[in-house]
């Protein structure tokens, strides 16, 4: 796991754009499926440039790295193009088209298992909304400021 971002684009005016190897494209696809997130194109994206922030400060925890939510200053930045190549020419790797330019990158032989976003379905029971409401709604928690989600 220590030979992460072994490739780089040239140099230009701009910081070059990183590359990844299809091993570091599969430990992503891997690392979102067992969040059972669906890896599309633009989460792939993201969850690389979690993982290149990771190697590259050194740390083991996502967690521990400050100002990851920050901006661009912490994670690289990728190659989107060389990201869909290694997908595609990967043969443990399905890419399947979506809306407009966005595709996913699914694994070969494994069956998804994918939390849907816009899906009304609720697991949680009642009491722990109204819980909630009563939390942030109370005097001593109006203006605490939570973190944003990660995608």
């Amino acid at each position: 796991a220590g030979h992460f971002f072994c490739m780089m684009a040239p140099r230009s005016q701009k910081a070059a754009a990183l590359k990844v190897s299809p091993i570091e494209v599969l430990a992503a696809i891997e690392s979102l499926y067992a969040d059972q997130v669906r890896p599309q194109g633009r989460i792939l994206l993201k969850r690389l440039g979690e993982r290149a922030a990771a190697a590259r400060a050194g740390q083991v925890a996502l967690g521990s790295i400050p100002g990851l939510a920050v901006g661009s200053e912490v994670v690289p930045r990728l190659d989107t193009a060389h990201i869909r190549k290694v997908c595609e020419r990967c043969p443990r790797i399905q890419v399947v088209a979506e809306a407009g330019t966005e595709y996913s990158a699914l694994l070969v032989g494994r069956t998804p298992s994918f939390i849907d976003p816009c899906s009304n379905d609720d697991p949680f029971p009642e009491r722990l909304w109204s819980e909630m409401a009563v939390f942030f709604g109370s005097y001593q928690n109006r203006g605490v400021r939570l973190p944003g989600g990660r995608y």
